[in-house]
């Protein structure tokens, strides 16, 4: 699985891709982080408000920070 936070790394992308890491270990699903900084291709997953949550190219979350069991239902329903 490959995971993508969006966006400047603010406290809430920090806790957005903590509660993410925690949700996949509960699972224990492997997967891999970066962090997309880069405008043009935030942009380009048509993303308006920040933090951002991808998940294997998939725009799951915009402009939330999703708790530990939110991010595992996400991860859940794209296994």
């Amino acid at each position: 699985m490959h995971v993508k936070i969006l966006g400047p790394m603010t406290k809430q992308a920090e806790l957005l891709m903590q509660n993410t890491a925690i949700a996949l270990k509960k699972l224990k699903v492997r997967a891999t982080f970066e962090k997309v900084y880069d405008f043009r291709k935030v942009v380009a997953y048509g993303v308006a408000s920040f933090p951002a949550l991808v998940i294997n190219e998939k725009l799951v979350s915009a402009g939330d920070v999703l708790n530990v069991e939110e991010v595992a239902t996400l991860i859940e329903q794209l296994q």
